[in-house]
């Protein structure tokens, strides 16, 4: 049963993007379902390696047998045409998810993590001016390439969209969808609570700091609670204050038009493309 060839022709579904829609968090969700194996560890992306070895792959789970279907999330696949070859190669049948986020959200929300990671001393704004070492959180809002791509290769009916908004909105009936999509127990539903990489600007750093990087305090909190939790548990718990002290930036209405001017054609291509209303994007 953990042969290759098994590997190869069991049935199988993987997220392919985007990048900063929720798929750190919708991995971990997918490893609770008792019908999905997901890999080990997520955001390997071997698909979008250089020389493959379909094998390594297949060492990236831990192969458990009960499952009805193995998963995989990545934020990179979708802008990758390589990865796209590799599925088709090697998973003709796959199934296909892509979570799709408004471009200027999925921008600010980029622009926001990589200012907190690097302290930059630029504004959202500035950034359509530097496209040398800002490109990319741009070029990543851009889906109708990316999509076409997708669809040219592997045909509409093995590929879902789902819209962000939805899976922050309604949990229950974004699973519901997924679940029904890939075939598997519809009526599971994941524990949401913990959210893996909250984006958005650290308030109270020192503070922050105190309490997440101390080592008395994290010794004693250690020794007290691993005697009934789980290493899962105790990491949960450690995510979940982490995003206390995580406040979203508002962006203004002004910032937020010169960017819709920037994605402006490519929605609208996009929206055509998928036969969706992408109206609330402009």
């Amino acid at each position: 049963m953990n042969s290759l060839s098994y590997f190869l022709s069991s049935p199988r579904f993987i997220v392919i993007g985007g990048h900063k829609c929720g798929t750190s968090s919708l991995h971990s969700y997918f490893k609770q379902h008792p019908d999905i194996l997901m890999p080990k560890i997520k955001g390997q992306d071997l698909l979008n390696k250089g020389d493959l070895d379909i094998a390594d792959y297949q060492k990236s789970y831990e192969m458990i047998t009960n499952q009805k279907i193995f998963g995989e999330v990545s934020s990179n696949y979708f802008q990758s045409h390589k990865a796209c070859s590799e599925i088709k190669k090697y998973f003709a049948h796959i199934k296909l998810l892509m979570i799709l986020r408004n471009p200027v959200d999925r921008a600010f929300s980029h622009f926001n993590m990589i200012s907190a990671e690097q302290k930059l001393n630029v504004q959202f704004t500035e950034i359509d001016q530097n496209h040398d070492k800002f490109g990319e959180i741009i070029r990543l809002g851009f889906y109708y390439d990316n999509l076409k791509q997708y669809i040219d290769t592997f045909g509409k009916h093995q590929l879902k969209v789902f819209l962000f908004d939805s899976f922050i909105k309604n949990k229950q009936q974004f699973f519901e969808e997924v679940f029904q999509f890939i075939e598997v127990d519809d009526k599971f539903l994941p524990n949401t609570s913990v959210i893996l990489r909250k984006g958005g600007e650290v308030k109270n750093r020192g503070l922050k700091e105190f309490i997440l990087s101390n080592p008395i305090l994290h010794k004693t909190a250690s020794l007290l609670t691993k005697p009934f939790t789980t290493s899962e548990q105790r990491y949960n718990f450690y995510k979940k204050i982490d995003n206390v002290f995580i406040e979203k930036p508002s962006l203004t209405n002004e910032a937020r038009e010169i960017f819709i001017n920037i994605y402006r054609e490519d929605i609208l291509k996009t929206q055509e493309l998928l036969d969706i209303n992408l109206s609330h994007y402009l």
